[in-house]
Protein backbone atom coordinates (compact mmCIF):
# COMPACT_ATOMS: atom_id res chain seq x y z
CA UNK A 1 0.00 0.00 0.00
CA UNK A 2 2.88 2.20 1.09
CA UNK A 3 4.29 1.81 -2.38
CA UNK A 4 1.29 2.97 -4.01
CA UNK A 5 1.07 6.15 -2.60
CA UNK A 6 4.72 7.50 -3.48
CA UNK A 7 3.93 8.56 -6.93
CA UNK A 8 1.12 10.51 -6.01
CA UNK A 9 3.06 12.47 -2.97
CA UNK A 10 5.89 13.00 -5.34
CA UNK A 11 2.99 14.67 -7.62
CA UNK A 12 1.58 16.59 -4.67
CA UNK A 13 4.73 17.92 -3.44
CA UNK A 14 6.10 19.55 -6.85
CA UNK A 15 2.61 20.92 -6.96
CA UNK A 16 3.15 22.54 -4.13
CA UNK A 17 6.63 24.03 -4.65
CA UNK A 18 5.22 25.10 -8.16
CA UNK A 19 2.95 27.13 -6.16
CA UNK A 20 5.65 28.40 -3.43
CA UNK A 21 7.73 29.20 -6.24
CA UNK A 22 5.07 31.10 -7.93
CA UNK A 23 3.73 33.32 -5.34
CA UNK A 24 0.24 35.16 -4.88
CA UNK A 25 1.73 38.22 -6.72
CA UNK A 26 1.97 36.81 -10.42
CA UNK A 27 -0.72 37.35 -12.62
CA UNK A 28 -2.45 35.69 -15.61
CA UNK A 29 -3.90 37.82 -18.46
CA UNK A 30 -6.17 36.38 -20.86
CA UNK A 31 -7.03 38.60 -23.90
CA UNK A 32 -10.24 37.85 -26.08
CA UNK A 33 -9.95 39.30 -29.39
CA UNK A 34 -12.97 40.89 -30.39
CA UNK A 35 -15.48 39.52 -33.12
CA UNK A 36 -15.24 41.62 -35.87
CA UNK A 37 -12.90 44.12 -37.06
CA UNK A 38 -14.48 47.33 -36.14
CA UNK A 39 -14.97 45.98 -32.71
CA UNK A 40 -13.00 48.66 -30.49
CA UNK A 41 -12.63 47.08 -27.27
CA UNK A 42 -11.05 43.80 -25.97
CA UNK A 43 -12.64 41.53 -23.25
CA UNK A 44 -9.65 41.06 -20.77
CA UNK A 45 -9.60 38.31 -18.13
CA UNK A 46 -7.12 38.17 -15.38
CA UNK A 47 -6.19 35.65 -13.19
CA UNK A 48 -3.36 34.49 -10.73
CA UNK A 49 -1.13 32.34 -11.80
CA UNK A 50 -1.20 30.05 -8.67
CA UNK A 51 -5.45 29.64 -9.09
CA UNK A 52 -4.35 28.61 -12.84
CA UNK A 53 -2.39 25.93 -11.88
CA UNK A 54 -4.54 24.54 -9.15
CA UNK A 55 -7.48 25.29 -12.03
CA UNK A 56 -5.50 22.98 -14.58
CA UNK A 57 -4.80 20.23 -11.91
CA UNK A 58 -9.06 20.16 -11.07
CA UNK A 59 -9.69 19.76 -14.59
CA UNK A 60 -7.41 16.87 -15.21
CA UNK A 61 -8.61 15.24 -12.21
CA UNK A 62 -11.92 15.44 -13.37
CA UNK A 63 -11.18 14.29 -16.03
CA UNK A 64 -9.45 11.30 -15.23
CA UNK A 65 -12.41 10.75 -12.33
CA UNK A 66 -15.29 11.01 -15.46
CA UNK A 67 -13.35 8.70 -17.24
CA UNK A 68 -13.04 5.99 -15.03
CA UNK A 69 -16.56 6.40 -13.84
CA UNK A 70 -17.48 5.72 -18.10
CA UNK A 71 -15.23 2.45 -17.96
CA UNK A 72 -16.61 1.51 -14.74
CA UNK A 73 -20.42 1.71 -16.11
CA UNK A 74 -19.13 0.30 -19.46
CA UNK A 75 -17.38 -2.42 -17.64
CA UNK A 76 -20.13 -3.50 -15.48
CA UNK A 77 -21.92 -6.00 -16.87
CA UNK A 78 -19.05 -8.13 -17.78
CA UNK A 79 -17.89 -7.85 -14.22
CA UNK A 80 -21.43 -9.05 -12.96
CA UNK A 81 -21.23 -11.55 -15.12
CA UNK A 82 -17.52 -12.59 -14.48
CA UNK A 83 -18.23 -12.22 -10.58
CA UNK A 84 -20.83 -15.15 -10.69
CA UNK A 85 -18.80 -17.21 -13.01
CA UNK A 86 -16.18 -16.71 -10.15
CA UNK A 87 -18.52 -18.30 -7.58
CA UNK A 88 -19.68 -20.64 -9.67
CA UNK A 89 -16.15 -22.12 -10.43
CA UNK A 90 -14.73 -21.16 -6.85
CA UNK A 91 -17.98 -23.97 -5.62
CA UNK A 92 -17.59 -26.64 -8.36
CA UNK A 93 -13.66 -26.69 -6.85
CA UNK A 94 -14.84 -27.27 -3.94
CA UNK A 95 -16.98 -29.79 -4.90
CA UNK A 96 -14.04 -31.50 -7.30
CA UNK A 97 -12.16 -31.28 -3.79
CA UNK A 98 -14.38 -33.16 -1.67
CA UNK A 99 -15.61 -35.35 -4.35
CA UNK A 100 -11.63 -36.56 -4.25
CA UNK A 101 -11.19 -36.68 -0.22
CA UNK A 102 -14.49 -38.39 -0.31
CA UNK A 103 -13.19 -41.24 -3.01
CA UNK A 104 -10.05 -41.08 -0.74
CA UNK A 105 -11.51 -41.59 2.38
CA UNK A 106 -13.86 -44.71 0.83
CA UNK A 107 -16.99 -42.29 1.28
CA UNK A 108 -18.90 -43.80 -2.12
CA UNK A 109 -22.05 -41.76 -1.73
CA UNK A 110 -20.46 -38.43 -1.39
CA UNK A 111 -17.63 -38.97 -3.78
CA UNK A 112 -20.44 -39.63 -6.67
CA UNK A 113 -22.66 -36.89 -4.93
CA UNK A 114 -19.94 -33.90 -4.93
CA UNK A 115 -18.56 -35.15 -8.71
CA UNK A 116 -21.63 -34.79 -10.10
CA UNK A 117 -22.01 -31.15 -8.62
CA UNK A 118 -19.18 -30.48 -9.91
CA UNK A 119 -20.22 -31.65 -13.60
CA UNK A 120 -22.65 -29.10 -13.28
CA UNK A 121 -20.69 -26.46 -11.68
CA UNK A 122 -17.70 -26.38 -14.30
CA UNK A 123 -17.22 -26.06 -17.99
CA UNK A 124 -14.29 -28.39 -17.56
CA UNK A 125 -15.14 -31.40 -19.22
CA UNK A 126 -11.76 -33.53 -18.96
CA UNK A 127 -11.50 -32.36 -15.10
CA UNK A 128 -14.98 -33.44 -14.35
CA UNK A 129 -14.68 -36.61 -16.42
CA UNK A 130 -11.62 -37.75 -14.12
CA UNK A 131 -13.29 -36.81 -10.96
CA UNK A 132 -16.51 -38.28 -11.93
CA UNK A 133 -14.59 -42.14 -12.87
CA UNK A 134 -12.31 -41.48 -10.27
CA UNK A 135 -15.75 -41.58 -7.41
CA UNK A 136 -17.19 -43.91 -9.29
CA UNK A 137 -14.42 -46.55 -9.02
CA UNK A 138 -13.98 -45.68 -5.22
CA UNK A 139 -18.07 -46.73 -5.27
CA UNK A 140 -17.53 -50.31 -7.09
CA UNK A 141 -19.58 -48.33 -9.87
CA UNK A 142 -16.97 -50.28 -12.33
CA UNK A 143 -19.29 -49.73 -15.53
CA UNK A 144 -19.87 -46.23 -14.96
CA UNK A 145 -15.77 -45.58 -13.87
CA UNK A 146 -15.58 -46.69 -17.36
CA UNK A 147 -17.95 -45.06 -19.03
CA UNK A 148 -16.25 -41.88 -18.18
CA UNK A 149 -12.41 -43.32 -18.50
CA UNK A 150 -13.65 -43.69 -21.97
CA UNK A 151 -15.06 -40.24 -22.93
CA UNK A 152 -11.65 -39.05 -22.04
CA UNK A 153 -9.86 -40.91 -24.53
CA UNK A 154 -11.83 -38.86 -27.21
CA UNK A 155 -9.21 -35.74 -25.74
CA UNK A 156 -5.48 -36.22 -26.76
CA UNK A 157 -4.82 -34.60 -23.66
CA UNK A 158 -6.50 -37.03 -21.74
CA UNK A 159 -5.87 -39.97 -23.63
CA UNK A 160 -3.46 -41.25 -21.44
CA UNK A 161 -5.46 -40.59 -18.22
CA UNK A 162 -8.40 -42.84 -19.59
CA UNK A 163 -5.90 -45.70 -20.54
CA UNK A 164 -4.59 -45.75 -17.66
CA UNK A 165 -7.68 -46.06 -15.75
CA UNK A 166 -9.10 -48.82 -17.90
CA UNK A 167 -6.17 -50.55 -17.13
CA UNK A 168 -6.76 -50.46 -13.69
CA UNK A 169 -9.79 -51.31 -13.40
CA UNK A 170 -8.76 -54.75 -15.62
CA UNK A 171 -6.38 -55.40 -13.91
CA UNK A 172 -8.69 -55.44 -10.72
CA UNK A 173 -11.37 -57.61 -12.06
CA UNK A 174 -8.55 -59.91 -13.59
CA UNK A 175 -9.54 -58.95 -17.71
CA UNK A 176 -5.29 -60.00 -18.37
CA UNK A 177 -6.34 -59.29 -21.77
CA UNK A 178 -7.82 -55.89 -21.59
CA UNK A 179 -5.40 -54.75 -19.03
CA UNK A 180 -2.39 -56.11 -22.29
CA UNK A 181 -4.20 -54.29 -24.82
CA UNK A 182 -4.36 -51.11 -22.69
CA UNK A 183 -1.01 -51.41 -21.78
CA UNK A 184 0.26 -52.23 -25.37
CA UNK A 185 -1.52 -48.92 -26.66
CA UNK A 186 0.19 -46.70 -23.83
CA UNK A 187 3.72 -48.43 -23.95
CA UNK A 188 4.05 -49.09 -27.63
CA UNK A 189 4.73 -45.57 -28.14
CA UNK A 190 8.00 -44.02 -28.38
CA UNK A 191 7.95 -41.93 -25.17
CA UNK A 192 5.61 -44.47 -23.30
CA UNK A 193 5.06 -43.66 -19.41
CA UNK A 194 6.60 -46.44 -16.87
CA UNK A 195 3.35 -47.00 -15.32
CA UNK A 196 1.94 -48.40 -18.62
CA UNK A 197 5.01 -50.69 -18.50
CA UNK A 198 4.03 -51.98 -14.93
CA UNK A 199 0.30 -52.68 -16.03
CA UNK A 200 1.50 -54.46 -19.35
CA UNK A 201 3.82 -56.98 -17.46
CA UNK A 202 2.05 -58.08 -14.63
CA UNK A 203 -1.16 -58.36 -17.09
CA UNK A 204 0.67 -60.59 -19.13
CA UNK A 205 2.24 -62.40 -16.08
CA UNK A 206 -1.14 -63.04 -14.85
CA UNK A 207 -2.04 -64.39 -18.42
CA UNK A 208 1.46 -66.45 -18.49
CA UNK A 209 2.19 -64.87 -21.35
CA UNK A 210 5.81 -65.17 -20.18
CA UNK A 211 7.27 -64.73 -23.86
CA UNK A 212 5.43 -61.25 -24.43
CA UNK A 213 6.66 -60.46 -20.80
CA UNK A 214 9.82 -61.09 -22.00
CA UNK A 215 9.65 -58.75 -24.65
CA UNK A 216 7.98 -56.06 -22.55
CA UNK A 217 10.98 -56.34 -20.08
CA UNK A 218 13.56 -56.03 -23.12
CA UNK A 219 12.19 -52.87 -24.01
CA UNK A 220 11.75 -51.49 -20.94
CA UNK A 221 15.26 -52.17 -19.64
CA UNK A 222 16.20 -50.64 -23.25
CA UNK A 223 13.92 -47.13 -21.73
CA UNK A 224 15.43 -47.44 -18.19
CA UNK A 225 12.22 -48.11 -16.74
CA UNK A 226 13.56 -51.33 -14.80
CA UNK A 227 17.52 -51.75 -13.08
CA UNK A 228 19.43 -53.37 -14.81
CA UNK A 229 19.98 -56.38 -12.29
CA UNK A 230 16.48 -57.01 -11.89
CA UNK A 231 15.92 -57.20 -15.63
CA UNK A 232 18.52 -59.78 -15.45
CA UNK A 233 16.91 -61.71 -13.04
CA UNK A 234 13.19 -61.44 -14.06
CA UNK A 235 14.88 -62.87 -18.04
CA UNK A 236 16.58 -65.58 -16.61
CA UNK A 237 13.61 -66.65 -14.56
CA UNK A 238 10.97 -65.73 -17.41
CA UNK A 239 13.31 -67.97 -20.35
CA UNK A 240 13.27 -70.72 -17.60
CA UNK A 241 9.78 -70.90 -17.36
CA UNK A 242 9.83 -70.86 -21.30
CA UNK A 243 12.18 -73.87 -21.53
CA UNK A 244 10.33 -75.69 -18.80
CA UNK A 245 6.83 -75.51 -21.41
CA UNK A 246 9.27 -76.14 -24.63
CA UNK A 247 10.50 -79.13 -22.18
CA UNK A 248 6.91 -80.34 -21.45
CA UNK A 249 6.22 -80.79 -25.77
CA UNK A 250 9.51 -82.37 -26.41
CA UNK A 251 11.27 -79.25 -27.40
CA UNK A 252 14.27 -80.72 -26.09
CA UNK A 253 16.78 -78.19 -28.70
CA UNK A 254 14.27 -74.94 -28.22
CA UNK A 255 14.71 -76.01 -24.52
CA UNK A 256 18.15 -75.96 -24.16
CA UNK A 257 18.79 -72.91 -26.26
CA UNK A 258 16.70 -71.08 -24.01
CA UNK A 259 17.73 -72.20 -21.05
CA UNK A 260 21.12 -71.13 -22.09
CA UNK A 261 20.07 -67.90 -22.64
CA UNK A 262 18.33 -68.27 -18.78
CA UNK A 263 22.24 -69.07 -17.66
CA UNK A 264 23.98 -66.27 -19.25
CA UNK A 265 21.35 -63.75 -17.84
CA UNK A 266 21.94 -64.87 -14.38
CA UNK A 267 24.50 -67.98 -13.73
CA UNK A 268 23.41 -68.31 -9.97
CA UNK A 269 20.13 -68.78 -10.81
CA UNK A 270 19.37 -72.68 -9.28
CA UNK A 271 15.81 -73.63 -11.35
CA UNK A 272 17.19 -72.88 -13.94
CA UNK A 273 21.00 -74.20 -13.49
CA UNK A 274 19.39 -77.51 -12.95
CA UNK A 275 17.12 -77.71 -15.37
CA UNK A 276 19.69 -76.64 -17.74
CA UNK A 277 22.36 -79.46 -16.02
CA UNK A 278 19.35 -82.24 -17.07
CA UNK A 279 18.43 -81.20 -20.93
CA UNK A 280 22.57 -80.94 -21.18
CA UNK A 281 23.05 -84.29 -19.64
CA UNK A 282 19.99 -85.65 -21.60
CA UNK A 283 21.88 -84.21 -24.92
CA UNK A 284 25.14 -86.16 -24.20
CA UNK A 285 26.61 -82.15 -23.03
CA UNK A 286 27.63 -83.42 -19.75
CA UNK A 287 30.86 -81.41 -19.65
CA UNK A 288 28.69 -78.31 -20.62
CA UNK A 289 26.15 -79.18 -17.44
CA UNK A 290 28.51 -79.73 -15.46
CA UNK A 291 30.20 -76.30 -16.04
CA UNK A 292 27.03 -74.46 -15.82
CA UNK A 293 26.63 -76.28 -12.42
CA UNK A 294 29.75 -75.30 -11.22
CA UNK A 295 29.50 -71.35 -12.07
CA UNK A 296 25.93 -71.42 -10.26
CA UNK A 297 27.36 -73.61 -7.26
CA UNK A 298 29.96 -70.32 -7.03
CA UNK A 299 27.86 -68.04 -6.68
CA UNK A 300 24.73 -69.61 -4.56
CA UNK A 301 24.78 -72.76 -3.34
CA UNK A 302 21.89 -75.25 -3.29
CA UNK A 303 21.19 -78.68 -2.75
CA UNK A 304 19.40 -79.52 -5.86
CA UNK A 305 22.98 -78.28 -7.66
CA UNK A 306 24.59 -81.03 -5.72
CA UNK A 307 22.20 -83.86 -6.93
CA UNK A 308 22.15 -82.94 -10.53
CA UNK A 309 25.97 -82.36 -10.52
CA UNK A 310 26.22 -85.94 -9.46
CA UNK A 311 23.46 -87.78 -11.45
CA UNK A 312 25.80 -86.27 -14.14
CA UNK A 313 28.74 -88.37 -13.30
CA UNK A 314 26.94 -91.51 -11.96
CA UNK A 315 28.13 -93.66 -14.40
CA UNK A 316 31.65 -92.73 -13.32
CA UNK A 317 34.45 -94.72 -11.23
CA UNK A 318 34.17 -93.70 -7.79
CA UNK A 319 37.51 -92.11 -7.68
CA UNK A 320 36.51 -89.73 -10.33
CA UNK A 321 33.09 -89.21 -8.87
CA UNK A 322 35.28 -88.40 -5.46
CA UNK A 323 37.65 -86.14 -7.82
CA UNK A 324 34.30 -84.12 -9.07
CA UNK A 325 32.51 -83.56 -5.83
CA UNK A 326 35.80 -81.89 -4.48
CA UNK A 327 36.43 -79.80 -7.76
CA UNK A 328 32.69 -78.51 -6.70
CA UNK A 329 32.97 -77.93 -3.46
CA UNK A 330 36.53 -75.54 -4.03
CA UNK A 331 34.13 -73.36 -6.64
CA UNK A 332 32.54 -71.85 -2.83
CA UNK A 333 34.47 -73.62 -0.09
CA UNK A 334 33.41 -71.53 2.87
CA UNK A 335 29.73 -72.20 2.26
CA UNK A 336 27.70 -74.51 4.56
CA UNK A 337 26.35 -76.34 1.34
CA UNK A 338 29.86 -77.31 0.57
CA UNK A 339 30.46 -78.67 3.95
CA UNK A 340 27.36 -80.70 3.76
CA UNK A 341 27.85 -82.35 -0.06
CA UNK A 342 31.56 -83.40 2.02
CA UNK A 343 29.87 -85.07 4.56
CA UNK A 344 27.20 -86.65 1.94
CA UNK A 345 30.30 -87.89 -0.03
CA UNK A 346 32.42 -89.30 2.08
CA UNK A 347 29.33 -91.03 4.42
CA UNK A 348 28.42 -92.78 1.09
CA UNK A 349 31.78 -93.53 0.68
CA UNK A 350 31.76 -95.48 4.30
CA UNK A 351 34.50 -92.38 6.05
CA UNK A 352 32.21 -91.69 9.04
CA UNK A 353 35.10 -89.89 10.60
CA UNK A 354 35.46 -87.67 7.57
CA UNK A 355 31.60 -87.19 7.60
CA UNK A 356 31.48 -86.10 11.02
CA UNK A 357 34.84 -83.69 10.50
CA UNK A 358 32.85 -81.56 7.63
CA UNK A 359 29.78 -81.50 9.63
CA UNK A 360 31.26 -80.68 12.83
CA UNK A 361 31.16 -76.95 12.44
CA UNK A 362 28.10 -76.39 11.37
CA UNK A 363 26.47 -78.83 14.41
CA UNK A 364 28.02 -76.44 17.42
CA UNK A 365 27.76 -73.01 15.08
CA UNK A 366 24.04 -73.23 14.60
CA UNK A 367 20.66 -74.93 15.22
CA UNK A 368 21.35 -77.60 13.56
CA UNK A 369 17.56 -78.51 10.82
CA UNK A 370 16.23 -81.74 10.53
CA UNK A 371 18.24 -82.66 7.62
CA UNK A 372 21.78 -81.77 9.67
CA UNK A 373 20.22 -84.38 12.41
CA UNK A 374 19.49 -86.69 10.48
CA UNK A 375 22.70 -86.34 8.20
CA UNK A 376 24.76 -86.52 11.89
CA UNK A 377 22.50 -89.38 12.74
CA UNK A 378 23.42 -91.33 9.75
CA UNK A 379 27.40 -90.94 10.34
CA UNK A 380 26.86 -91.94 13.67
CA UNK A 381 25.40 -95.28 13.03
CA UNK A 382 28.14 -95.41 10.71
CA UNK A 383 30.58 -94.97 13.36
CA UNK A 384 28.57 -98.01 15.66
CA UNK A 385 27.43 -94.91 18.54
CA UNK A 386 23.84 -96.34 18.74
CA UNK A 387 23.29 -94.19 21.18
CA UNK A 388 24.32 -90.73 19.41
CA UNK A 389 22.75 -91.71 16.40
CA UNK A 390 19.59 -92.55 18.63
CA UNK A 391 20.01 -88.97 19.98
CA UNK A 392 20.38 -87.04 16.99
CA UNK A 393 17.03 -88.53 15.25
CA UNK A 394 15.50 -87.73 18.27
CA UNK A 395 16.85 -84.13 18.03
CA UNK A 396 15.85 -84.29 14.38
CA UNK A 397 11.91 -85.14 14.98
CA UNK A 398 11.15 -81.71 16.19
CA UNK A 399 14.24 -79.44 14.88
CA UNK A 400 13.71 -76.85 12.24
CA UNK A 401 13.16 -78.21 8.42
CA UNK A 402 15.17 -76.52 5.56
CA UNK A 403 13.23 -74.73 2.80
CA UNK A 404 16.05 -75.06 0.44
CA UNK A 405 15.62 -79.16 0.54
CA UNK A 406 12.41 -79.59 0.05
CA UNK A 407 12.69 -78.30 -3.77
CA UNK A 408 14.10 -81.52 -3.97
CA UNK A 409 10.77 -83.43 -5.44
CA UNK A 410 11.48 -87.33 -3.95
CA UNK A 411 9.21 -88.80 -7.29
CA UNK A 412 10.15 -86.12 -10.02
CA UNK A 413 12.61 -83.67 -11.20
CA UNK A 414 13.48 -80.68 -8.67
CA UNK A 415 11.40 -77.43 -8.61
CA UNK A 416 9.01 -78.73 -10.49
CA UNK A 417 6.88 -75.61 -10.65
CA UNK A 418 3.32 -74.66 -11.57
CA UNK A 419 2.58 -71.42 -13.78
CA UNK A 420 1.44 -69.92 -10.68
CA UNK A 421 5.18 -70.74 -9.04
CA UNK A 422 7.25 -69.20 -11.92
CA UNK A 423 4.65 -66.34 -11.63
CA UNK A 424 5.37 -66.07 -8.04
CA UNK A 425 9.50 -66.62 -8.57
CA UNK A 426 9.81 -63.72 -10.91
CA UNK A 427 8.48 -61.65 -8.52
CA UNK A 428 10.43 -62.64 -5.65
CA UNK A 429 13.92 -63.75 -7.54
CA UNK A 430 13.42 -60.52 -9.66
CA UNK A 431 12.99 -58.51 -6.65
CA UNK A 432 15.70 -59.61 -4.54
CA UNK A 433 17.26 -62.90 -5.71
CA UNK A 434 15.56 -64.79 -3.29
CA UNK A 435 14.06 -68.22 -4.36
CA UNK A 436 10.47 -69.67 -3.57
CA UNK A 437 9.48 -73.22 -1.66
CA UNK A 438 5.78 -74.27 -3.03
CA UNK A 439 6.75 -77.77 -1.61
CA UNK A 440 7.89 -76.22 1.47
CA UNK A 441 4.69 -74.39 2.18
CA UNK A 442 2.72 -76.67 1.08
CA UNK A 443 4.46 -79.40 3.60
CA UNK A 444 4.44 -82.35 0.46
CA UNK A 445 6.77 -85.14 0.82
CA UNK A 446 10.49 -84.75 1.08
CA UNK A 447 13.44 -86.69 -0.13
CA UNK A 448 15.01 -88.73 2.16
CA UNK A 449 18.49 -86.94 3.62
CA UNK A 450 19.96 -90.51 3.56
CA UNK A 451 18.48 -92.80 1.22
CA UNK A 452 20.84 -96.13 1.97
CA UNK A 453 19.58 -97.22 5.63
CA UNK A 454 21.19 -100.31 7.91
CA UNK A 455 18.75 -103.06 9.41
CA UNK A 456 17.39 -101.69 12.16
CA UNK A 457 18.42 -97.96 12.04
CA UNK A 458 16.37 -95.24 12.24
CA UNK A 459 14.45 -93.45 9.17
CA UNK A 460 15.31 -89.84 9.47
CA UNK A 461 12.50 -87.54 9.81
CA UNK A 462 12.36 -86.58 6.00
CA UNK A 463 11.24 -90.06 4.88
CA UNK A 464 7.43 -89.22 5.48
CA UNK A 465 5.03 -90.69 4.08
CA UNK A 466 1.99 -88.56 2.03
CA UNK A 467 -0.55 -89.12 5.41
CA UNK A 468 2.25 -88.33 8.12
CA UNK A 469 2.64 -84.64 9.03
CA UNK A 470 6.04 -82.91 8.59
CA UNK A 471 7.09 -83.42 12.01
CA UNK A 472 6.50 -86.82 12.37
CA UNK A 473 9.04 -89.43 12.81
CA UNK A 474 9.37 -93.09 11.42
CA UNK A 475 10.99 -95.53 13.78
CA UNK A 476 11.16 -99.35 12.62
CA UNK A 477 9.90 -101.27 15.55
CA UNK A 478 12.20 -104.09 16.73
CA UNK A 479 11.96 -107.66 16.40
CA UNK A 480 11.85 -110.40 18.70
CA UNK A 481 15.57 -111.26 17.70
CA UNK A 482 17.02 -107.46 17.27
CA UNK A 483 15.17 -105.24 19.71
CA UNK A 484 16.50 -101.93 18.25
CA UNK A 485 18.74 -99.89 20.44
CA UNK A 486 17.89 -99.97 24.36
CA UNK A 487 18.33 -97.29 26.76
CA UNK A 488 18.25 -97.97 29.88
CA UNK A 489 17.44 -95.73 32.88
CA UNK A 490 21.06 -94.47 33.61
CA UNK A 491 21.18 -93.62 29.89
CA UNK A 492 17.58 -91.85 29.70
CA UNK A 493 18.74 -89.61 32.09
CA UNK A 494 22.15 -88.42 30.63
CA UNK A 495 20.29 -88.60 27.10
CA UNK A 496 20.11 -84.74 26.96
CA UNK A 497 23.72 -84.38 28.82
CA UNK A 498 24.87 -86.26 25.67
CA UNK A 499 23.27 -84.77 22.90
CA UNK A 500 23.96 -80.98 24.75
CA UNK A 501 27.75 -82.49 24.37
CA UNK A 502 27.19 -83.81 21.00
CA UNK A 503 26.56 -79.94 19.99
CA UNK A 504 29.09 -78.41 22.42
CA UNK A 505 32.52 -77.43 21.66
CA UNK A 506 34.16 -80.35 23.55
CA UNK A 507 35.66 -83.08 21.05
CA UNK A 508 33.58 -86.85 21.52
CA UNK A 509 36.12 -89.49 21.35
Amino acid sequence: MARKLIFPMILLLALIGALLYIGPDRWLQISILPEAETSTGTNDFAISMQAAVVAACLAVVSLIVLWSLFLWVWRLPNRVKTGYGRKREANGMIAVEEALIAGEAGDSDRARRKAQKARELLGRPALTELVSAKAAEASGATSEAKTHYTALLEDPKTEAAGLRGLARIAKDVGDHKAAIEMGKTAYEPSKGPAWAYEVLFNAQLGDNDWQGALDSLSLAEKRKHVEKDKAKRQRAVLLSAIASQQEAKGEKSEAIDTILKAMDASPGFAPGAALAARLLAQDDQTKKAANLIEKAWARAPHPALSLAYRDIFKSESDKTIAKKIKQLVKTNPDHRESAILSAEHALSEGDGVAAITALGTLLRGEDPSARLCSLAGAVEENLGNKTDARAWHLRASNAPLEADWSDLDPNGPSFDYTDHDWRRLICSYGESGELIHPRYEARKPRRAVVTELTPGQIVDEDVISRETTPTETIIEAPSADDPGVVIDEKEAESLGSRLNNLLGNSEKG
